[in-house]
């Protein structure tokens, strides 16, 4: 037995062992004691009837002829046990013939009176009277059969011991069983406990194994399940912070340079750079928002999204310092896309980071195209540049030696949208070609918020339905957040 400092808890393969050997005994001292109870009142029957036998062999041999006065001794047949005495009685109790006290017992005058064959342990004897009516009414006799009851009480006490004996051999092999039974009862238990301490120092490597018990089973499956809960949401925590990092600082590093740049020119407009300042830190909150959903994988299950809006929300703020950079970029959108089934967040911080490469990464036109496919929506991201360096399979590695940035925001792009059920590939390494495959939702209502057909619908080219393409010339940039560049490949 094992207790702790805390509690004195026992061990719990102790305590199975001591529950079962305990049953065990508990039951075997129910059916032990009526039983030997029952063979005490089983051999003292026995006892009277062989002594009742005993006497009624002796009375066949007496006759009124054989009790006369002048009959002289009468000899009683010889008792077939050695220890019993067998002796004829009058009415007052003396012996007439055959062997035992002179006087008899109570019991015995009471059968001669009265005719009738009684039996009771008297002392340390068991006595057995049988009648031999008298003639004509008279006071008869009784045949007085008798044995000591030491010997029935030796018996009795060995019978006992035997079962004693057999009890303790019964309760022996319980209580091997009992510790074998609880050892593989508390077997996966402990391993539980074992595994529910490493989970909470930090070890989320446990999973599941089969004990053979459904209860433990299913705890083991469900601590498994926690684990890997817990595992995810620590990885994601983690990888919060690169992330953050990583989105938040080509928008805090333009708005630096843009209040810099408004500081440091002479009758610069400080409102025009203010607001353009104040609107680069709404999509950072933004940002962070949707990048804290996905560390705690929080982001809504069911949203739909308007593409069309999502996309030129986004390209707007690029065109700027693709502008400051003798470069440009267009925008081909399908009417009538259908909705997607991804989250806003997801889309937004994903395009962010494949514009911020193309910035950065690409060279000469970037080109944004949105078009419908069977049961999908793409977006195309591509520009005119050298297209991938390095092993094209590695391209969304995180950190991969073939990056020449930090390796982070491929990866972090697509972990978002596979977190919403999308899909982000690399469709042409040169030039360089992304794709973000979204699962498009059919048959909403005309009237769906923000849908095609309802209020806030997106529109294509210059606010006319149906205009395909937009250039970097169409509408002026007064955001600032991306003029350090984008994120990294």
């Amino acid at each position: 037995m094992s207790a702790d400092a805390s509690g004195g808890s026992r061990d719990l393969s102790t305590l199975l062992r001591r529950s079962i050997l305990g049953s065990a005994a508990l039951a075997t001292l129910l059916f032990a004691l009526p039983l030997a109870f029952a063979v005490s009142g089983l051999y003292r029957a026995q006892a009277f009837a062989q002594l009742a036998r005993e006497a009624e062999g002796a009375r066949a041999v007496v006759s009124d002829e054989s009790l006369a006065a002048d009959a002289g001794p009468l000899v009683l047949p010889r008792p077939r046990i050695h220890a019993v005495q067998v002796g004829v009685y009058d009415a007052a109790g003396r012996r007439v013939a055959g062997a035992g006290p002179a006087t008899s017992e109570a019991l015995v005058r009471n059968v001669a009176r009265r005719g009738l064959e009684e039996n009771a342990l008297t002392g340390d004897t068991l006595v057995v009277g049988v009648p031999i009516p008298g003639d004509d009414g008279s006071e008869g006799y009784a045949v007085r059969a008798a044995e000591s009851y030491r010997q029935l009480r030796y018996r009795t006490y060995l019978t006992w011991l035997t079962m004693a004996g057999l009890a303790a051999l019964v309760l022996t092999v319980v209580a091997g069983v009992a510790r074998a039974r609880a050892a593989r009862l508390a077997r996966p238990l402990k391993e539980l406990a074992a595994a529910a301490d490493a989970l909470g120092s930090g070890d989320f490597s446990v999973r599941a194994t089969d004990a053979g018990v459904s209860e433990i089973d299913a705890v083991s499956r469900s601590l498994e399940r926690t684990a890997l809960r817990l595992g995810g949401m620590l990885e994601r925590e983690r990888a919060f912070s690169a992330e953050a990092s990583h989105q938040m600082r080509t928008p805090l590093t333009a708005v630096r340079l843009s209040l810099e740049s408004a500081m440091l020119t002479p009758g610069g407009d400080l409102r025009d750079a203010v607001q353009d300042a104040l609107t680069s830190l709404d999509r950072l909150e933004q940002t962070v928002i949707d990048l804290i959903e996905l560390a705690r994988d929080t982001s809504s299950r069911g949203e739909t999204t308007d593409v069309s809006e999502v996309v030129e929300t986004v390209v707007r703020p690029w065109r700027r310092p693709l502008s400051e950079r003798g470069r440009s970029v267009g925008v081909q959108i399908q009417p009538d896309l259908p909705r997607a089934a991804v989250s806003a967040g997801a889309l937004r911080t994903s395009l962010d980071v494949l514009l911020g490469n193309a910035l950065t990464h690409g060279d000469g036109r970037v080109l944004v195209d949105v078009r419908s496919m069977p049961d999908a929506v793409v977006v195309e991201v591509s520009d005119e540049g050298s297209g991938i360096i390095g092993d094209p399979s590695r391209v969304f590695a995180r950190r991969s030696s073939d990056a020449r940035g930090t390796g982070i925001g491929l990866a972090l792009a697509r972990s978002l949208v596979e977190a919403d059920g999308a899909r982000l590939e690399l469709v042409r390494a040169v030039p360089a070609t992304f794709a973000v495959l979204l699962p498009a939702v059919r048959h909403e209502p005309a009237d769906w918020p923000g849908g095609p057909g309802g209020p806030g619908g997106a529109e294509t080219g210059g606010g006319q339905p149906g205009v395909g393409s937009r250039d970097a010339d169409e509408r002026p940039a007064t955001e600032a957040e991306a003029r350090s560049g984008g994120s990294n490949r």
